[in-house]
């Protein structure tokens, strides 16, 4: 069978088969076999269809730097690794407060708390320490608390929620045959099992990757995949940002086109999710605001956890002078088809208002 022209699908998936994009299709469209500008062009029809001219921007705080017992890669993080980042204690809860206000000035409608731990164990300091912080972000209402904790209980997801959470990060970093490359201390099954275990509390999931880690095409379709089967709602796209002192170190950054074709990729296999570009977008130099013609719909504004990112005022004034609007903290969130099981088969794509 012949695979659709990128226009195709395009159609296809605006007139409603939200899965029209094939592993098939995705695997060719990710590589040089079609033209990547006729890629994009298919992914900015459906972003824009999606979407239209609102964006999603959100901040992080390291509300845990360091120590991390987890051997990723790519991370900075990780006490198996000799970085610039050094062990420190959790957030206090007032700067947590701090850190959502300031986004909020951002234009971020959202806070991602993030913790360099394994997870948080039930009745523990550490996980009453993140709930109270929820708590406290919710309470100032200057953005949405979201979190990402690494592993956590049944026990620890329900409270979270009590105390506001409203979406749990817990990225999937790469295609299940790779991912042992990159993490030996845990498994991707165990990643799983929190994403869904999320899921089954209500929490919308944010679940996306990095690129740029020496994986191929096929894993790169291999992770696309598990993210649809697992149907996400945010989907954060990363680039490798190579730090000394990782096993990764050294590493060349993806050419700025390979990374526009990933988006667009990921897009047209993704049609409703939130795709957004976080780390390593400053590899794409003048290239960066053909993200949003490529089908990103979000960025991450403000500086990464250990890494720094663009100006707030550079990115802000980008969406200006493109005619993008941020939305805001309250706005009416993109909203999900009336089944959420399995695949988008057969499902209206949904509409920003």
């Amino acid at each position: 069978m012949t695979t659709p022209s990128p226009a195709v699908l395009a159609d296809r998936i605006l007139e409603g088969t939200l899965d029209a994009c094939t592993p098939g299709d995705l695997e060719l469209l990710l590589s040089d076999a079609v033209d990547v500008w006729a890629v994009m062009e298919a992914a900015g029809r459906v972003r824009r269809h999606r979407f239209g001219n609102r964006v999603h921007l959100c901040s992080i705080v390291n509300a845990k730097e360091g120590g991390c017992p987890e051997d990723c890669g790519f991370c900075s993080q990780s006490k198996a690794h000799a970085t610039h980042a050094r062990p420190g204690k959790f957030i206090p809860t007032q700067a947590a407060v701090e850190a959502s206000a300031r986004a909020a000035t951002r234009h971020a409608s959202a806070l991602g708390l993030v913790t360099a731990t394994r997870g948080l164990s039930d009745g523990g300091p550490d996980l009453e320490r993140m709930i109270e912080a929820v708590r406290a972000v919710r309470e100032a209402g200057h953005t949405e608390a979201h979190g990402s904790f690494g592993f956590l209980s049944d026990e620890a997801l329900d409270r979270l929620v009590e105390a506001g959470l409203t979406e749990l990060n817990h990225n999937l970093e790469t295609g299940r045959s790779y991912f042992s490359k990159i993490v030996t201390t845990h498994t991707y099954d165990e990643r799983i099992d929190t994403i869904r275990r999320a899921k089954a509390r209500g929490l919308r999931t944010c679940v996306g990757g990095i690129f740029g880690m020496g994986e191929s095409v096929a894993d790169r379709v291999e992770l696309a995949v598990a993210l649809r089967e697992l149907d996400v709602d945010e989907v954060p796209l990363n680039f490798l940002v190579s730090i000394e002192g990782t096993r990764l170190a050294g590493a060349a950054p993806l050419p700025p086109m390979e990374m526009l074709r990933i988006i667009a990729g990921f897009r047209l296999f993704l049609p409703r999710q939130n795709i957004f570009i976080a780390a390593g977008r400053t590899h794409l130099g003048q290239a960066l605001p053909l993200i949003f013609a490529a089908g990103a719909s979000g960025m991450m504004v403000g500086d990464f956890l250990t890494t720094p990112n663009r100006t707030v005022e550079d990115d802000l004034r980008m969406l200006d002078e493109l005619g993008l609007v941020p939305l805001r903290c309250g706005d009416v969130r993109p909203e999900r088809p009336a089944s959420t099981a399995g695949p988008a088969a057969g499902r209206r794509l949904p509409v920003v208002a």
